[in-house]
């Protein structure tokens, strides 16, 4: 019977860890739905109250109010409605309440009758379970070239290793 128990705790902490994945996986994508709709609420709620977007080092969005003002304001604006924000892959490390994502996003922007990749970029995203659901604490995202886009990887992927 202990047997048995313990394989079912097993199991359950197993499935635990794979939907806590799949609802940081959506989180991520949804991101990209509420940016391309200009929906700044959905955009800033994916973020823990205090949450920064890091870009390029040089602009940080910080808090919802900073996330908010990024969707709401004129650069962002300027994309809409002919931007699509995509990401993956992306590798997804829980650990516990905590978890590690990193992976790639790309931005499509419409401009006459083609679209073109606008942005490819490194992703590094920390997140915490807070009140019962995954929000994002600290965005890192560096363009292709950058100097510092690979070290998004592989500082993220070490929690990867075996």
């Amino acid at each position: 019977m202990a047997e048995i128990e313990s394989r079912f705790e097993e199991l359950e902490a197993r499935v635990r860890k794979l939907e806590d994945e799949l609802e940081i996986h959506r989180l991520m994508v949804s991101y990209g739905f509420a940016a391309d709709t200009g929906d700044s609420e959905r955009v800033a709620q994916r973020f823990t109250e205090e949450g920064v977007y890091d870009v390029e080092g040089v602009m940080a969005m910080e808090g919802r109010d900073g996330i908010r003002a990024m969707i709401l304001g004129p650069g962002h604006q300027s994309l809409l409605p002919n931007c699509a924000h995509t990401v993956g892959p992306t590798a997804v490390n829980v650990d516990g309440d905590r978890a590690v994502a990193v992976g790639y996003s790309r931005t499509y922007k419409r401009e006459g009758d083609e679209i073109k990749l606008w942005r490819l970029a490194y992703n590094r995203t920390e997140l915490e379970r807070r009140d019962g659901r995954w929000q994002i604490v600290r965005r890192k995202n560096r363009m292709v070239g950058h100097e510092e886009a690979g070290a998004l990887f592989r500082d993220g992927l070490t929690s990867f290793d075996a």
